[in-house]
This record gives C-alpha cells, sequence and structure tokens, in this order.
C-alpha cells in the first residue's frame, strides 16, 4: 500500500495521473450520445467509433450508424452492421463505423437461466428480465447486458436506413423503418436492461430493454420489432 501511495506521490511530479493507470471496468454498462437527440432535435451526427471500444475483450453493443444509415449490432466480439441496399439487406462488419447513440458492455463471465414459458413479445422479455433480476436479488436501479441465444419461429425486425434530408422527427423516423421477417432461424440476441436515468434517451420510451440480434452465420441483423421466444431457450445475465 505504502509502494502504490508513493508510486502515485511520484507520478504526480512528472504530471502523469495515477488513475489511468487503474485497471477499466470492463463489466459497467456505458453509453454513448442519446436517442431523444434524434428525434427532438434532428441530431444524426454520429458520436462514438467502433474502433475506439475496447474490441477483444467480449464486446456486446447496440445503436443506430451515423446518419440513421443502419443498425449496428456486436456480439461477442462479433461486429455486424446492417444496411439496405437495393431493398434488401447488406451485412458488413467495418469498424471505422460511426454511431449517433451507442450501449455497451465487454462482459466475459455469464450465467444461464432457462426460460421455462414462451415470451411472446417485447414487453413479455422485459418483465421476464425484471422478474429475474429481483429473483437474484439484483438491483433493478441498475442497467445490465443480457443475452438470448435462441431459435424464433417468426420474428419482425427493422434496419432504419434513412433515405432523404427532410427534418427527422417521429413520422419520419417510422418512414426511415426498413421492415423484414425471419422465420425458423437461430439467433443470438443481445439486450441492455437500462437503468431510469437512460430510459427513453436509450430505450423507447417507458420501455427499459432494447434488443438488436444477429443470426448465427452474421447473414443479418437488426432492431428486433416483434418475436416470441420459446420454451427451453436460454437467457444469460452478468453473473456479478
Amino acid at each position: 500500500m505504502k509502494f502504490a501511495l508513493f508510486s502515485c506521490f511520484l507520478l504526480g511530479l512528472i504530471g502523469i495521473s495515477c488513475q489511468n493507470k487503474a485497471p477499466k471496468n470492463i463489466n459497467s454498462v456505458e453509453s454513448y450520445g442519446n436517442r431523444q437527440r434524434i428525434l427532438k432535435q434532428n441530431q444524426l451526427k454520429g458520436n462514438v467509433m467502433l474502433d475506439t471500444l475496447f474490441m477483444g475483450e467480449r464486446l456486446f453493443a447496440l445503436g443506430p450508424v451515423s446518419g440513421l444509415q443502419g443498425e449496428i449490432t456486436v456480439y461477442d466480439d462479433v461486429v455486424s452492421i446492417a444496411t439496405v441496399k437495393k431493398g434488401t439487406h447488406h451485412i458488413s462488419s467495418l469498424n471505422k463505423t460511426e454511431a449517433i447513440f451507442l450501449i455497451k458492455s465487454n462482459e466475459n463471465d455469464w450465467v444461464s437461466h432457462t426460460i421455462e414459458e414462451p415470451l411472446s413479445s417485447l414487453d413479455a422479455i422485459e418483465q421476464h428480465m425484471k422478474a429475474l433480476l429481483l429473483s437474484k436479488d439484483r438491483d433493478t436501479s441498475l442497467a445490465t447486458p443480457f443475452r438470448i441465444e435462441t431459435k424464433v419461429q417468426r420474428m419482425v425486425y427493422h434496419i432504419i436506413y434513412k433515405q432523404d434530408t427532410l427534418p427527422h422527427n417521429k413520422k419520419e423516423h417510422q418512414k426511415a423503418k426498413v421492415k423484414f421477417e425471419l422465420r425458423d432461424t437461430e439467433v443470438n440476441i443481445i439486450g441492455f436492461w437500462v437503468d431510469k436515468a437512460r430510459e427513453g434517451k436509450l430505450t423507447h420510451p417507458g420501455k427499459r430493454t432494447h434488443l438488436h440480434f444477429m443470426t448465427k452465420n452474421n447473414e443479418t441483423s437488426g432492431h428486433i420489432d416483434e418475436i416470441s421466444i420459446p420454451t427451453n431457450a436460454k437467457i444469460y445475465f452478468p453473473s456479478q
């Protein structure tokens, strides 16, 4: 302890902060940008570049591409940038992609829970996640990532892809969503339960969760609109 304090003292003398040498908390949920600025202030510029994040440390993240030109999904360091070309989805893995807003966590220690009854909607998933956190004595006022690996019978999703220069608002936001459907497909879902301070800023108003997905082969990804999770699917959440 004395050596550590003495080291900090010496570093301070030469203008280096000891705080910069502290190990980063890779399990915390961090966010950049704000969803509300898209709809209320027409702010579509990027706030964070993917290649500045902690890649290689089991990164999970989601958010919209700058200019509303696609959806960003990162599942266990696998990057999936979903855009639209000629009416169909197009996937790339460009780390130089910039996000308008993004929520992320680096998590390497998960515990699993078996879903014992079907979850037929996003609301049902959110309620299940809340009940699960409470059953494990977790503080639901804090943000936490979660993930689901399963085969979906049917799922509706969208890729945001703004194709005009009109000022953005709720009506224009709905027009920019290009919708697709999946059936009988293996998917990896990454979701975030957000704290109250970020409710509506990183989620839809009145919601505490935000979910993206990626197919097992990364052929497509996007923002989930409608989904049913079958019995015996596995949901994972951090062990601590």
